[in-house]
Parts: structure tokens; C-alpha cells; sequence
């Protein structure tokens, strides 16, 4: 404490001296707060949970603003029946501010004088509480809704989704949580695990550089050198580059390193190609045209055909007890992996690119320039482009692209949960979505909750690395000596994998057990030491397996339809999708009273030459009442647009070696190209600013077999340049016959 009030024997007692025992303790405690813990505006505890279809319970927490902290010590609960949207959706956001209040009004006796000892009775305040106030603040409906805005000095702790048939999903703003300091523990002793492994290796590398260095001196002579020169020179004149050429260089547009799309009047697309861009897009998510449905049902915000739950699996019965806090209490990381991602993309733009077939060969970014959304964070993930983990068609008018394993790594969530693990595996024999899993608890402690995770294994051992579902239970949500059924958000199992069943728990929580030999396909693995021990073959957990059982196998769910101001020529769909190998999950439109499936039979978009500004859009679940295709709405993207007529591309600076040169001729091959109905050119961009423009001193054309052109401009400048840029223009007389760059090559003479 940094000040403290000092009293002696004999003085006469200051109620200002008793009110700063308080004040200097609590200023100490703020300054540690703020400086120690966080000055910046964060919660701890408060989570939420629903009670009911409308209805939602916040637990006590604190707040941490500025160095002071501030407390909810009791639930906070609220209907939102008043609430729900009429047709789509809504955002509602639990926010938290702080306030000090006086409290806890009492009768106090007050000496009013002191010869007489007259007293007056006051009721006054005896308490100052640093209180967490709770707040509602409601977003606006929308298809696509948005978070609404709030007082600044409030912080965000949590969004309900509600739907018209109540709320749909709960998300905590975890960003906003304050981090403890077991947690930030956890981070660090993994950063010191992962510098153990690495930090002697890279301690290592100046070694081996020097050795590496030493042992090609004496390789790398003069002669081999001009070898690896004349090779080069070969390869240059099989791709039209003379021998004479002082520079070259070739960009085949699968990324942005061969455009500058920021520059002033900028005006194409870069997409397996540079293509014309859109004079008129809009992106929405896929949603329920109709959300009261009876086709459909949508968990968490994705979309299943209509089911029930049916038992599929269970062990027992119940001949024995696991007590978990019997186990090593610590610190459990998971990550937890998300569903994979379809894309579908549609329409008289998407002409096919000769340069599709270069994904892998000089790219690695084809997983991420293909499935990534705006702003996201995404792996690179260590696939063949051509490889049995992803399926890919391109066809005019029609791509297709899809990741064929459920779950994949590209997009993680991060989990730390505190407290002992107990782990059941079982062999899944048929495919399946998992949507409940039941366990028995036969003691229960007074409080403590359990995070249920269904992971996949490695050798039969759980592997916590590889989540495909993180649940947690409430311990009021808990039965004692009967079936607990858990719901959790419907996670896929492929049929023939071994999974399992993860309980972490801080409760002193016992679970049912089983003889080994009653579950012959499972093992159960408890953590001690911060490992997993041997398999025990003599018990397994009780526990039961509840599986969607579908309606029929077949469903069509009408979706929202897709819109666009002066018309819509292209569809491009982005989403999560789970496809069983059994199932078939298929988009359609309608287009003149008629519904067509995106499929590659081609565009039907803008036949006859008038292109519709309002498309309806419905899906079609194909599969077996056991297992059907599925598709995640909320994060999805759904873009339609329609594309400009003219196009205009502008290349990086280029540098020229040396004095530079006068004569520059630049190679651009054109695909799909129609010349009774497309032109194209390029010029050169040169001196200060890059604004002096030059036109080609001629071009020529070679028709190729497969009817692309490649088209040389010759640029004679008269005086030479050490840099430039080229500009790519072209026009179309119609948004539904384009064309696209595939490739463009220079050299310097």
C-alpha cells in the first residue's frame, strides 16, 4: 500500500482518518490494477446461457476500465419476446458500464451537541459501490445484420441472434475478455516449448551457411555458371525472348504481384486472369427465404433439412464410477477446427484461364485466393493443387471449387480450459451428424462447469490439436444418476474413424462407468502429469451417441432471393459446406418461371439478352435419411454482379539494368478474345509520374490451335528509359461477352 493513516495513543479519531484506510487502499489497488493488470477497458466472468427460445441468464462478473474495477454480483436475465425480428434477423449486444453508487441506507444516531448529548436520527447512505451496470442495445434487422453502436464508455460482452422463432445463437466477445493469468501461463510455456525445439536449430544455421558456402566454392566454377546461362538463354528463346533482350519478365496474373490496382484510374480484376471488373456488385450471406420453413432447420446457423434425434450409439451398463478430480488439474489447449468451404461461380464472366493449371507449380496461395473472405485470418494449408483433398472444375461460365475433408486447419479457434480431462474413444461405423451426446454423472459437486469436445485421434489417443466440436455444459444443466443429454452444434463423423469424447471439468464431478468388455471398440484415457496414460482396458465411460435422423431424402429450401440494381450476369458463392460422399448438395435459380441448378450445362443468366435483376435461389439436400449435405448461412458470402465494359490495367514499375532501352515489346495473351466484338491494346507509361502515355509503334497477332491470340506490341521510343509501366486496355460491346488476359511477357532490347 503506498499510504497508510498512522493513530497514536490518545488522540482524539477523525472519521476523515477511518474514510482514508479505505481511499489509500483502494487508490493502491486501482494502481495496480492499471498498471499490472490492464488499463484498458475488459471483462471477467458474465457468461451467458440460454434459458429458453427467448430468454437468456447472465452470470455475475466484473468489469476492468481504466485501472478501476467494477462488480455484478448477482444474474442478470432478460426476455427478448418483444424483441425478435419480423422476417430475418437481428443483433442484440449485452453491454457493461461502470458507476459508483451510494448503498445500503441506514438509521444513524448523530451528536448534535455535546454538553447536552442530544442526538438527531438521519437515514443516510453507509456504502460506496463500484457497480457493473448491464445494457440492451438493439441492432437493426437485416438479412445481413450488423452490431449496433454503443456509448463509448461501455464495453461489449456479448451478441444474441435472434431470429423470428427466437434467439438463434449466443457469441461471446472473447476480444474483450480479460485474459487470466493462468491463461497468458499456458501461452507462455508453449512459446518456451516451441524456443527449446527451435532455438538450438537456428543457433545452428550460421554453421551451417558457413559450411554450406564452403562446400560450393568449389562446385560453382566459371564453367558451370555459363552452363546454367546458356540453359537460360534456351529457355528465353522457346518463350520468344531474343538473345539480344538486356530484361525480361512474365506474369501470368493467379495473384496481384503483376498488377498495381491501386493506381489512378485502375479499372479490371485479378482472377485467374485480369478480367473486366464489376460496374455494379452486392454481397449478402445466404439466409431462409422463409424462416419458419418445416423443410428446414437451422442450428447455429447452418442449414440442415428437417430431423429428429435418434440414439445411434451407447456403452454400458453402468457397473462402476470415475471420479475426475482424482486427476492431474491443468491447463488443456485445443484447437478446435472449422468446416471446410465450397465455391461455386457462375455466369458469362468466368471464362476459363490456360493459367488455371499454374496453382502449385509457381503459387502456393491457391487454398487462400480461392475460399478466403475479406479480412480473415487463413493458413496456407500443405496441399497439392491437383491432389485426392480438393475437387476443382472450370468450365465456361461455370467453376467449381471444394475441399473435400469436413473440417480443415485453415481457420482455427483457440481454446484454454482449466481443469482434470477424461477421454472415451469410439470407432463410428457409418457416417453421421453428431447433434447430442448423453453421459450419466453419479455424484456432482456444488458448482463447476465441464467444456464436452468431440476430437479426431491419432493411433487411437485423442488428439486435442484436432477439435471438431468444443461445448460447454453448466453445471445447473447437469442430472445426478441419470442421462444427461448435451446438445451440441451438429458436427459430421465420417464413418470408419475413430473419434473422442472429451470432459474437462474443475468439479468434483464423478462419471459412470462400464466393464471394458461391455465396449470392446472403445478406450478410456485419463491425463495425469500433464500426459495421457496408458489406455485403461478395464472400464470404459457410459455414454450415448444421438444422431440426426432426417425427414426425407430429399429436401429444397427456398433461400433469399439474390438482387441487383440494372441487372445480374454472374453469381459467386462462398460457404462452409459439408458434402458427404453419399449426399449431393446443388444451388438453383429461377430464370423465366423455369429453375436451372449452377451446374456446368452453362448460364442461362441474361438469355436472350435481357439480363434479371431479381434471381430467386433455392438449395437441394440430397442423401439418405441417416446423412445429408449441409451448408453454415451465418459467414457465408453470396456475391452477384455484372461486369463493365471496358477494362484498364496497370503493371508494377518496371526497371531496366543499366542505361535502360528505347525498344520494349510486350507479349499479352488473350483468351475467349472475339474480335467482332472485343478490342484490346497496351501502351506504355513512362517519365516523371509515369503520366506520359505511349501508344504501340505496331503490334502483330499469332492465332493459336486453341483459338487464344497472342498479341506482340512493338514500342519504339526513340530515346531510352530505365523504367516504365505497361498499361493492358480492352473493350466489350456487351457485359455478357467477355474476355481475359491470361499471361503477359516484355523484354528489352
Amino acid at each position: 500500500m503506498e499510504r497508510k493513516v498512522i493513530f497514536r495513543d490518545g488522540m482524539d479519531a477523525d472519521p476523515n482518518d477511518f474514510n482514508n484506510l479505505q481511499n489509500f487502499a483502494q487508490t493502491s489497488s486501482d494502481h495496480v490494477v492499471g498498471d499490472g493488470i490492464s488499463s484498458d477497458r475488459k471483462f471477467a466472468g458474465f457468461a451467458v446461457a440460454q434459458l429458453s427460445a427467448t430468454e437468456i441468464e447472465m452470470q455475475p462478473g466484473r468489469l476492468y476500465s481504466n485501472g478501476v474495477r467494477y462488480v455484478l454480483d448477482t444474474s442478470y436475465s432478460r426476455n427478448f419476446l418483444t424483441s425478435l425480428p419480423v422476417a430475418t434477423k437481428k443483433h442484440m449486444l449485452l453491454v457493461v458500464f461502470g458507476q459508483e453508487v451510494e448503498t445500503d441506507a441506514r438509521s444513524r444516531e448523530y451528536l448534535i451537541d455535546e454538553l447536552t448529548r442530544a442526538t438527531e436520527t438521519k437515514s443516510l447512505p453507509m456504502e460506496v459501490t463500484r457497480l457493473c451496470n448491464v445494457n440492451i442495445v438493439a441492432g437493426q434487422e437485416s438479412a445481413d445484420p450488423i452490431d449496433p453502436t454503443f456509448d463509448i464508455g461501455a464495453i461489449a460482452v456479448a451478441r444474441v441472434i435472434l431470429t423470428p422463432a427466437g434467439i438463434d445463437a449466443i457469441e461471446m466477445i472473447e476480444e474483450n475478455r480479460l485474459p487470466s493469468v493462468a491463461s497468458v501461463s499456458a501461452d507462455v510455456d508453449v512459446l518456451k516449448d516451441v524456443q527449446a525445439k527451435t532455438g538450438p536449430k537456428i543457433a545452428s544455421l550460421d554453421s551451417d551457411l558457413a559450411a554450406l558456402k564452403a562446400a560450393s566454392a568449389g562446385n560453382v566454377n566459371i564453367v558451370a555458371y555459363g552452363r546454367t546461362l546458356e540453359r537460360l538463354a534456351v529457355l528465353e528463346a522457346k518463350n520468344g525472348v531474343p538473345s539480344a533482350a538486356t530484361d525480361s519478365a512474365a506474369f501470368y496474373y493467379l495473384d496481384t504481384n503483376g498488377s498495381d490496382l491501386a493506381f489512378v484510374g485502375s479499372n479490371c480484376k485479378v482472377q485467374e486472369g485480369v478480367r473486366f471488373a464489376d460496374i455494379n456488385a452486392a454481397e449478402a450471406a445466404l439466409n431462409l427465404f422463409e424462416p419458419l420453413n418445416p423443410n428446414a432447420k437451422n442450428v447455429g446457423g447452418t442449414l440442415f433439412p428437417t430431423y429428429t434425434l435418434e440414439r445411434r450409439l451407447t456403452s454400458g451398463p453402468r457397473q462402476g464410477e470415475l471420479q475426475a478430480a482424482s486427476l492431474t488439474y491443468q491447463s488443456h489447449e485445443m484447437v478446435q477446427k472449422t468446416m471446410s468451404r465450397t465455391r461455386i461461380r457462375y455466369g458469362s464472366a468466368f471464362t476459363v484461364c490456360t493459367n488455371a493449371g499454374w496453382w502449385g507449380a509457381i503459387t502456393d496461395q491457391y487454398i487462400p485466393r480461392t475460399f478466403q473472405r475479406d479480412g480473415e485470418t487463413f493458413q496456407v494449408l500443405d496441399v497439392d493443387w491437383d491432389g485426392p483433398t480438393h475437387g476443382w472444375v472450370r468450365l465456361r461460365e461455370y467453376w467449381y471449387d471444394t475441399y473435400d475433408e469436413p473440417y480443415w486447419e485453415a481457420v482455427t479457434v483457440d481454446h484454454s480450459v482449466l481443469g482434470t480431462q477424461t477421454a472415451e474413444t469410439f470407432l463410428n461405423a457409418n457416417d453421421m451428424w453428431l447433434a447430442s451426446i448423453g453421459l450419466t454423472f453419479t455424484r456432482l459437486a456444488a458448482e463447476g462447469n465441464a467444456t464436452i469436445a468431440i476430437c479426431e485421434t491419432d493411433r487411437g489417443m485423442p488428439r486435442l490439436d484436432s477439435a471438431i466440436s468444443v461445448t460447454t455444459l453448466l453445471r445447473a444443466d447437469m442430472k445426478l444418476n441419470q442421462e444427461t443429454v448435451i446438445p451440441i452444434q451438429p458436427t459430421f463423423l465420417k464413418g470408419g474413424q475413430r473419434y473422442a469424447i472429451l470432459v474437462i471439468t474443475a468439479g468434483d464431478h464423478w462419471l459412470a462407468t462400464t466393464g471394458g468388455a461391455n465396449f470392446p471398440s472403445g478406450t478410456l484415457f485419463t491425463v495425469l502429469d500433464g500426459a495421457y496414460q496408458q489406455g485403461d482396458g478395464t472400464r470404459d465411460l457410459c455414454f450415448s451417441l444421438y444422431a440426426c435422423k432426417f425427414a426425407q431424402a430429399r429436401a429444397i429450401v427456398r433461400l433469399n432471393d439474390l438482387q441487383l440494381a440494372g441487372g445480374i450476369s454472374d453469381i459467386d458463392i462462398l460457404a462452409d459446406c459439408i458434402e458427404p460422399a453419399s449426399c449431393d448438395l446443388t444451388f438453383e435459380i429461377q430464370v423465366d418461371g423455369n429453375w436451372y441448378p449452377l451446374d456446368r450445362s452453362g448460364s442461362v443468366l441474361g438469355a436472350g439478352g435481357s439480363i434479371p435483376p431479381v434471381v430467386p435461389l433455392r438449395a437441394i439436400f440430397t442423401g439418405t435419411t441417416d446423412v445429408m449435405p449441409a451448408v453454415r448461412l451465418t459467414g457465408s458470402k453470396v456475391r452477384v454482379s455484372r461486369s463493365a465494359t471496358n477494362l484498364l490495367h496497370v503493371s508494377p514499375v518496371r526497371t531496366l539494368p543499366g542505361a535502360g532501352s528505347a525498344q520494349i515489346r510486350v507479349i499479352a495473351r488473350y483468351e475467349a478474345f472475339d474480335p467482332a466484338h472485343h478490342t484490346a491494346t497496351c501502351k506504355l507509361r513512362t517519365g516523371a509520374g509515369y503520366a506520359t502515355v505511349v501508344a504501340p509503334t505496331s503490334f502483330t497477332d499469332i492465332i493459336n490451335p486453341d483459338g487464344s491470340r497472342e498479341r506482340t506490341f512493338i514500342f519504339n521510343l526513340g530515346a531510352a528509359v530505365t523504367s516504365f509501366r505497361y498499361q493492358l486496355e480492352a473493350t466489350t460491346d456487351s457485359a455478357l461477352l467477355t474476355f481475359h488476359h491470361a499471361w503477359t511477357k516484355y523484354f528489352a532490347l
